[in-house]
């Protein structure tokens, strides 16, 4: 019996191996945000994090690699091993990149494959409280009679709110001075003190002094009303349908990456931003969770990515170096 006395302690060994196996605590998923603490990218990156830990018991870990307008992190994530434990946060930013910078150490229509997207947040349009413009079509009429009398704020040449208001001078064929600041914070207080008559701002920006009644809004940038800013009318409203854009954000991982970590990846994320608890603080910030599939959220980006470039090239904007 000496046989199955061998057999059976072989058994026994490999059912203690395979349960040490299930039991061995996984490697911890790092999803790299490329801009600051606080920002809307890394809150909605910490908020679906966190949930995901709950609802999976994963370990997920979020680190800000700031710099280069979100070059460094991009890139960063490119050039990772492609096993599913490093993701990338990406946003309207990385689909103006290409038109604001021809050569790129990654190729964006390869490197990065963009998996789920979080959640979609209107840009506003707003003014001082003391402006004189209670509506769009008050100040698209003053913008006409005086052409270039009135200016915008942005957080600098080449950032998003730059590129989308040019957008918006386009579609509106009004003739407005952009006046670039540091950052947004700056370009805020201008507005406040008067030195610029407009900021076209993400909503997280400037739900915030609309409520405390620091600023007025005039329009949102999306087809329908924020829930958040019911007051306030849509592009749509006014005659500016073709100035339907969001802001938005998403989580891309390295080329060469298994398509079943893929869709693990955006099984989880979709959970996350599904459950009410974070449906509700997203939509305080005025976002709006995604539904988007793998492939929808792609060619999302393929969209955005040639929509950006156009209007760079159109408006000629260009980043010194």
């Amino acid at each position: 019996m000496r046989w199955l006395s061998y057999f059976t302690s072989m058994l026994i060994a490999i059912a203690y191996s395979l349960t040490a196996q299930a039991q061995a605590p996984t490697k911890p998923m790092r999803i790299i945000v490329p801009f600051a603490v606080g920002g809307a990218s890394d809150t909605y990156t910490r908020l679906v994090a966190q949930k995901i830990t709950e609802q999976t018991g994963k370990t997920v870990i979020v680190e800000n690699k700031t710099g280069a307008g979100g070059r460094i992190a991009f890139d960063f994530v490119a050039h990772a091993a492609p096993d599913g434990l490093t993701v990338g946060l990406i946003d309207a930013t990385y689909a103006m990149l290409p038109g604001l910078f021809p050569v790129l150490p990654w190729d964006i229509n390869q490197d990065l494959i963009p998996v789920v997207m979080v959640a979609q947040t209107p840009f506003v349009l707003v003014v001082g409280a003391e402006a004189q413009f209670s509506t769009y079509q008050q100040l698209a009429s003053a913008a006409a009679a005086q052409p270039g009398k009135l200016n915008y704020g942005s957080a600098g040449v080449g950032s998003v709110n730059h590129i989308v208001t040019e957008r918006f001078r386009s579609n509106a064929k009004i003739d407005i001075t952009h006046i670039p600041y540091k950052g947004m914070s700056e370009a805020s207080v201008a507005l406040l003190s008067g030195n610029v008559d407009l900021i076209v701002a993400a909503s997280p920006t400037a739900i915030g002094q609309i409520k405390s009644g620091k600023v007025r809004p005039l329009l949102v940038t999306t087809a329908k009303r924020s829930p958040v800013l019911p007051d306030v009318p849509a592009v749509t409203e006014v005659g500016l349908a073709e100035f339907v854009v969001t802001n938005w954000f998403g989580f891309a991982v390295p080329k060469g990456t298994p398509k079943e970590m893929m869709e693990t990846l955006h099984k989880d994320v979709m959970r996350a931003v599904a459950a009410p608890d974070v449906k509700e603080k997203l939509l305080l910030q005025g976002a709006e969770a995604s539904t988007f599939s793998m492939q929808e959220f792609s060619d999302f980006v393929k969209t955005e990515t040639a929509l950006w470039t156009k209007v760079t090239k159109d408006n000629h904007i260009k980043i010194e170096p």
